[in-house]
């Protein structure tokens, strides 16, 4: 029972420590080509993970830190189905979301709509 409690302790941590950070802007990405139809595009994390970590495991250490770069989106397919698999940090979505495009240039398109929102001063 101890694990459970801990991974309950943990996930509402994520949560508190997610929402905190809202809204969330990484102001930059890269990305990388592997092979045909395989591109990773990475990003700031969106802070709190690793603070949620040693909220719920004070007793413990972990040499990550918050706002690391992470992989945000994986694109893999064929022209014609071409999917991106949105692996962002989010806590109250645990599971990547899968979104289906015709092209890899509309995924992009998609992708850098996502992320380059710059915060209103």
């Amino acid at each position: 029972m101890n694990g459970a409690e801990a991974r309950a302790r943990q996930l509402t941590a994520e949560k508190h420590f997610f929402d905190q950070a809202q809204p969330f802007f990484p102001l930059g990405f890269s990305i990388g080509y592997r092979n045909p139809g395989h591109w990773d595009v990475y990003a700031k994390q969106c802070p709190g993970y690793a603070s949620a970590w040693q909220a719920a495991h004070p007793e413990g250490s972990t040499s990550a830190t918050d706002g690391d770069r992470e992989r945000a989106f994986r694109i893999r397919g064929v022209p014609g189905d071409v999917v991106v698999y949105d692996e962002r940090w989010n806590p109250h979505r645990p599971k990547p979301s899968e979104i289906r495009f015709r092209s890899i240039t509309a995924a992009m398109i998609w992708i850098c709509e996502e992320l380059m929102q710059e915060p209103s001063t």
